[in-house]
């Protein structure tokens, strides 16, 4: 019931030549946008204003790679093939997150205690609160953006999985 149609046929070798080229392409978009956004943060005048085009571009793809893959089931697969250490993914990316976080609330202690206080006192107290205020904001915001996603896309792609091989089974039994 093709309708006059034809399905034309794929060589395999080809099609996964072209996934290979916009694998490669996703990654040279990504990093373009990335210099980009540390060219315009670094050395144009203009804050953040100029960035929203490159934030979108990194964001908006990524999501959709991530939505994609795990409508289609393919993100637990993706996740299988990429496991190399003992850790598992989500403890890897829980632990990540857990370390930029206490690093960037670090940095900002230090960098503010150091600039804005007067005296050793000062410091330490400046050092302490912004350490608490910073830890208490860039963990759960990391821990959101790192953890939550990835454990919503593994269970969305598990649930496709399970439906696909009930299907089958329904089908081996008819």
């Amino acid at each position: 019931m093709g309708f006059g149609f034809k399905k034309r046929q794929h060589d395999e070798r080809v099609t996964n030549l072209q996934n290979k080229i916009y694998r490669e392409m996703y990654i040279l978009i990504v990093v373009i946008c990335a210099l980009s956004i540390v060219y315009k943060q670094f050395f144009v005048d203009g804050g953040t204003r100029e960035l929203w085009t490159e934030v979108i571009i990194l964001v908006a793809s990524s999501v959709f790679y991530v939505g994609r893959s795990a409508m289609l089931g393919i993100f637990s697969d993706e996740v299988e093939l990429r496991e190399s250490s003992k850790l598992g993914f989500n403890t890897r990316n829980f632990v990540i997150s857990l370390i930029v976080g206490v690093a960037i609330s670090l940095f900002f202690a230090i960098r503010n205690s150091q600039k804005y206080a007067n005296s050793s006192e000062e410091a330490f107290t400046f050092f302490f609160v912004i350490l608490f205020g910073s830890l208490m904001i860039y963990i759960p915001v990391l821990f959101a953006i790192m953890v939550v996603p990835y454990a919503i896309a593994k269970r969305k792609s598990d649930q496709v999985n399970e439906q696909e091989l009930e299907e089958m089974d329904d089908e081996d039994v008819r």
